[in-house]
């Protein structure tokens, strides 16, 4: 035995099945939709494609190390030391920036945008340009307005403007239209410019244009945001930099001049240091040949007067001495003055880049150099992220800091240097008086040879030391390779599409137009509570349906009498035959035509059934027992005087109120007037004989009853009924009304209790497209004839 559990995961089982196969047949009911949605969605996506631009995907890809591996001046003069590592995600931050963007734009130098009209759409054409463009330097046109230009003829064209500009601190609508002649100037209120026609210009006659004076700052920040700089891989060197755009071989074009500009900034930056000093050995030299010249000649001058040609050896070894203490000692001033001009510089100042290094000099401190390199290169950095980023940003934060702590620590630095210099030249000076006591003691002609010859070795030694960092310095630069190694550059011709595919497209709007309508018959499915399969009704009740009823295109409420051989017709043949099975009882057999509503079918369904009957040689009884809107009169077109409420309140007799019909065997009960008490009147003992009187005379006796969730005139009339069929209209009835039966049958409120749907229509209640046109070639074929049937029953029943 079968509890509610199995059959409650019986009847789930049953709605998952169908589910799908309703689904289905909801799609194939209105293919019409989907065949006009699908249509419009393809010409939609076609639409689309022409009036669509494609965007493109170009990308070069660089190499940048941790670290330099080149040689520069501070390796070169002190034989290395730990140098501060280039921080790639920096690397990506310059190249990004709005300094570096800038400058590239400026080195291409694209004042102007062109554009041509290709349809319904303006496509841009990037070195294709029809007209060069020359401005007045004398006046400064517009920028970002289309100005449209259409050749008229060899030598003129015209030109329109309609947009909007901040002229003179304002915002100003330009709109006109005018006229203009190659190779002339264009000059009007706020432009002024030349159209030179190219020497390999093909004829434009027919063509439509339009450029833009482009706006540098406008272009960079546009340029800025298109740029994706990223690691390729995270635990690489390797940047790619990639853009996104309309025109390829531009895009192709700015990406590989912002890789040379960051590349000539970084080698710029890499020998910023170099530079520095040569200049300043350069002007140091200058001084110093003409006091070597001077100091040779007098010393030339001064042997030649005085006939002396060496001096002697006590003169000698004075002299020598006297010359490597100056020596030092000018070295040791030379680095103080260097210490006390960084201090005083490092105090007053905050742009660093002219800072010399101290190896120029002489000085071989690894410390004070690496701090002074590592200033440099923070205040480099600090100034090429200053032009992209906020004062606030978390970057900038931290390299201020660096600097700051930087500063601190060669500020600390030079304090002992200085000290240290100082006490050595102190030192110096105590030794060269000594030297100078012995000086005093040769003669006045050797000791003024001594003098001379002095100042000629020290400024020759200075010149020489001079020369040596001159060309260590030259060897420097000459040596110096460029951090950056250009892995791959952008080409047009690996550029793909990035936007979607014509073919894509299509399917896309093909796929879309069908997911209209299916997302709406989805929805509208989803929230529409009325019947429309019968499963919906066979998995919510256990009361047994009798039969489908068709639905009628003739709309005739006697379609069974009119039309024999019809459909409908024989859907009431099996109607009557399921019937049969649920009445076992002899005799006079009384059947009760109930809805939950109104307007879901029950005179219709009355009126046939009675009419069906009535053809298979039964006595048929139709009975009006709703009192309350009666409509059987306007079917039978009768008088509705007298009937079934004048019969129980004993003004008329059984036989004065039966009528017969124009169909044989069947008769008819009018409802009669509207009482003002139909429910007490059908429940009067009246009615229960009227019942048992009329069971001895007929055969059936069908009851069209008012609706039961309205009035409680059905359920009186229910009980003495041997078969209540119970009405539900595909369409028109709700899935609640079949909880309503279940609740009569459960109480007993309605004696044997079955189903019948009305207005079937083909392919809308689980029928299927074979079943369609089995129907409609067998009404094609054995109802041929029916037509000519009907008009034949026209005549006689109007004779």
């Amino acid at each position: 035995m079968i509890n509610n559990s199995d059959r409650f995961n019986e009847i789930q089982k049953q709605e998952e099945e169908f589910d799908i196969k309703k689904i289905i047949f909801l799609f194939l009911r209105k293919w019409q939709w989907f065949a006009f949605f699908g249509a419009f969605g393809l010409i939609a996506a076609f639409g689309y494609n022409k009036v669509s631009i494609p965007q493109y995907w170009v990308a070069s890809s660089i190499l940048v190390p941790e670290s330099s591996n080149g040689n520069d001046m501070m390796t070169l003069f002190d034989g290395g030391f730990n140098l501060p590592k280039s921080n790639i995600t920096d690397q990506i931050e310059i190249i990004t920036s709005y300094y570096t963007v800038r400058q590239t734009l400026l080195n291409l130098n694209w004042r102007t945008s062109w554009y041509k009209k290709d349809m319904f759409v303006w496509r841009g054409i990037y070195k294709n340009e029809p007209f060069d463009v020359q401005e007045s330097q004398s006046f400064i046109n517009p920028k970002g307005i289309a100005i449209y230009i259409t050749p008229t003829s060899t030598n003129t064209y015209s030109v329109s403007v309609n947009g909007e500009i901040y002229f003179n601190n304002s915002k100003t609508r330009i709109k006109f239209e005018s006229s203009g002649s190659f190779d002339q100037p264009f000059v009007n209120k706020y432009f002024n410019f030349t159209l030179l026609r190219k020497i390999n210009n093909i004829d434009t006659s027919s063509e439509q244009y339009y450029f833009t004076f482009n706006d540098l700052n406008n272009s960079t920040l546009t340029y800025q945001d298109k740029i994706n700089a990223k690691l390729k891989d995270k635990d690489g060197s390797v940047i790619e930099c990639s853009l996104q755009g309309e025109e390829p071989e531009k895009e192709c074009d700015f990406l590989n001049e912002l890789i040379k500009v960051y590349s000539e900034g970084k080698m710029s930056f890499k020998n910023e240091a170099q530079r520095r000093s040569l200049e300043f050995i350069n002007t140091q030299l200058a001084g110093i040949s003409d006091s070597l010249t001077t100091a040779g000649n007098k010393f030339t001058e001064f042997r030649s007067r005085n006939k002396i040609i060496n001096l002697g050896e006590e003169g000698n070894i004075v002299m020598n001495s006297l010359t490597v203490i100056e020596n030092e000692r000018v070295q040791s001033q030379m680095q103080l003055d260097y210490f006390q001009n960084l201090q005083k510089y490092l105090n007053s100042n905050t742009d660093f880049k002219q800072v010399v290094s101290p190896s120029v000099v002489g000085i071989q401190d690894v410390s004070l150099n690496a701090l002074v390199l590592k200033l440099g290169q923070l205040y480099n950095r600090r100034q090429i992220l200053s032009f992209s980023a906020k004062e606030n940003n978390p970057t900038l934060i931290m390299i201020d800091k660096e600097l700051n702590q930087t500063r601190s620590q060669l500020n600390e630095n030079l304090r002992n240097l200085i000290d240290n210099a100082t006490r050595n030249i102190n030192s110096q000076k105590d030794r060269q008086a000594n030297i100078s006591s012995q000086l005093n003691r040769l003669p006045q002609k050797e000791q003024q040879l001594v003098n001379i010859q002095r100042q000629f070795n020290l400024t020759n030694e200075i010149y020489t030391f001079l020369l040596q960092k001159r060309a260590e310095t030259n060897i420097a630069l000459a040596s110096s390779m460029p951090d950056v190694q250009i892995i791959d550059v952008a080409r047009p011709e690996t550029a793909y599409i990035v936007s979607i595919s014509s073919t894509k497209m299509l399917m896309m709007g093909l796929l879309s137009g069908l997911l209209i309508p299916m997302a709406f018959m989805l929805i509208t499915n989803f929230f529409d509570n009325r019947i429309r399969t019968q499963e919906e009704i066979e998995n919510h009740t256990n009361l047994p349906v009798l039969g489908n009823i068709v639905h009628d295109p003739s709309k005739s409420e006697m379609a069974v009498f009119e039309n024999p051989k019809s459909i409908i017709a024989e859907s009431f043949r099996t109607l009557r035959t399921n019937m049969n099975f649920m009445l076992h009882e002899s005799g006079g057999k009384v059947i009760s035509i109930h809805s939950a509503n109104p307007s879901e079918g029950k005179s219709f369904i009355g009126v046939n059934l009675a009419t069906i009957l009535a053809m298979n040689n039964s006595k048929v009884l139709l009975i009006g027992a709703d009192l309350r809107k009666p409509k059987l009169h306007k079917i039978f077109k009768f008088e509705n005087d007298k009937g079934l409420s004048t019969y129980l309140i004993g003004y008329n007799t059984i036989d004065q109120i039966i009528f017969p019909t124009q169909i044989s065997n069947l008769s008819l009960i009018l409802s009669g007037p509207i009482p003002p008490n139909p429910a007490e009147i059908l429940d009067n003992l009246e009615m229960k004989k009227l019942i048992h009187q009329l069971r001895n005379r007929y055969d059936f006796i069908i009851l069209d009853n008012a609706p039961l969730s309205l009035v409680t005139d059905g359920l009186i009339v229910s009980q003495l009924s041997d078969l209540n069929i119970l009405i539900l209209r595909y369409g028109v009835s709700h899935k609640h009304q079949v909880e309503l039966f279940n609740q009569y049958a459960a109480k007993k409120l309605v004696n044997n209790p079955a189903i019948l749907v009305n207005d079937i229509k083909f392919n809308e209640f689980g029928s299927t497209y074979y079943k369609q046109y089995q129907h409609e070639a067998y009404q094609n074929t054995y109802y041929a004839d029916e037509k000519e049937g009907k008009k034949h029953r026209k005549k006689k029943a109007e004779a």
